[in-house]
């Protein structure tokens, strides 16, 4: 499973609240991945959005 999956899959789990990361977490880690070449900008803008989606909840 790829970086952009595995982030996908845990972006579902915080939003059920079974998160291994709090928010603040995914987010740099998403961020540091990206700056590493590790996600696409495509990737990484899908990642954020659904990430700011879950704060504003």
């Amino acid at each position: 499973m790829g970086q952009f999956e595995s982030y996908k899959k845990e972006l579902k789990a915080l939003e059920n609240g079974k998160g291994k990361y709090v928010w603040d977490e995914l987010e740099e880690l998403i961020t540091d991945d990206f700056e590493e070449g590790k996600l696409t900008s495509e990737e990484f803008d899908l990642l954020m959005r659904q990430l700011m989606d879950m704060d504003c909840l």
